[in-house]
């Protein structure tokens, strides 16, 4: 009788394990390893003489451009090249892997754009020309598209890092003032709030980061104007947000570097980025920031998000990316 009982719960078990592996492969999904690697790094796989040539000087000159809106100068991505016959296993699992190799099979330049091939989350990107000039013309032609990429990769990584522990009651704030779902990492607090304005702030022992939502009546397109926009970021910042000093309060800082704006879509509707740098006025402190302006059009309201960078002596683009992707993670609340 033991043995039947025996026999009965290792055959359970034994559809139970075959159930678990069909449906992790369901509809094609199979189990991946998690990616590898540092925040805003990309493996190159290219052989040496490839990757010394005019080809690789053109990838490198692309990714290794400063960072416009930073008060030092940063790379876009730091490279780190390998030989093909030394991408093993370990490297295939890096989230991000750019692949370039001359094919004579080829009869033009190619470029494929793909995702969790080895890993996820992971972007790779495949260049392969029958020549060396033909590298240079895909690439030059994708570039932006491909860097598009990896940023938007890195975006989502830490959207996902960042769901896993949340400020729900500042969350809850931001949709009961703005009418937005906005993911807020637990460890940002609510420094100010007023009746249109949201200050969170994080602080470390080497970086502040801050979040600053604000809104007002739209009447017309002028929102939409840099301008304006860097006019209503002053006027918020100059009532809302202080110094550390008497009297001093921050300002976007335009008498050397000048704000650059962009219209680009953004949750299926027209919206105005900008990035630059900010400073306090009577006190000594600056950084990066980013702004994206937008308009409710159900509530008839234009939205300001605004993220800010404070990190002296310090690299501040990844921190960028991170107050970036917090900002991203908005969407419109139901009515």
């Amino acid at each position: 009788m033991k043995k039947a009982i025996g026999f009965s719960l290792q055959l359970l078990l034994l559809i139970g394990l075959s159930f678990t592996v069909l449906s992790c492969r369901h509809e094609g999904k199979t189990m991946k390893p998690s990616s590898t690697g540092k925040p805003s790094e990309i493996v190159v796989v290219s052989e040496n003489n490839l990757w010394k040539s005019s080809a690789g000087d053109s990838v490198r000159a692309f990714f290794s451009r400063p960072v416009f809106g930073l008060p030092q100068p940063e790379p876009y991505y730091k490279l780190v090249q390998i030989k093909e016959d030394e991408f093993g296993r370990l490297l295939k699992i890096h989230r991000n892997v750019l692949i370039i190799n001359i094919d004579s099979a080829l009869t033009k330049p190619q470029a494929e754009l793909r995702r969790d091939i080895w890993a996820s989350p992971q972007r790779v990107v495949k260049i392969s020309s029958p020549s060396i000039e033909g590298i240079k013309e895909i690439f030059a032609e994708r570039s932006s598209e491909i860097l598009n990429l990896y940023d938007n990769a890195e975006i989502e990584r830490l959207q996902a890092l960042y769901s896993k522990s949340l400020n729900l009651k500042a969350s809850e704030t931001i949709k009961k003032v703005f009418n937005l779902n906005m993911n807020v990492p637990a460890d940002y607090y609510v420094a100010v709030q007023k009746d249109n304005f949201l200050w969170l702030r994080r602080e470390t022992n080497v970086m502040s980061q801050g979040l600053m939502i604000y809104s007002y009546p739209y009447t017309d397109t002028v929102a939409y104007n840099p301008l304006k926009i860097k006019s209503v970021r002053n006027q918020f910042t100059r009532l809302f947000v202080p110094g550390p000093s008497d009297s001093s309060y921050m300002v976007i800082a335009d008498e050397f570097v000048l704000p650059e704006s962009r219209t680009i879509t953004l949750k299926d509707q027209l919206a105005v980025e900008t990035r630059g740098l900010w400073e306090v006025r009577k006190d000594f402190m600056g950084g990066p920031f980013i702004n994206y302006t937008f308009v409710d059009r159900k509530n008839n309201m234009v939205i300001g998000l605004d993220g800010y960078v404070y990190a002296p002596n310090t690299p501040k683009y990844d921190y960028l990316k991170q107050v970036q992707s917090v900002l991203l993670s908005f969407e419109f609340a139901e009515n």
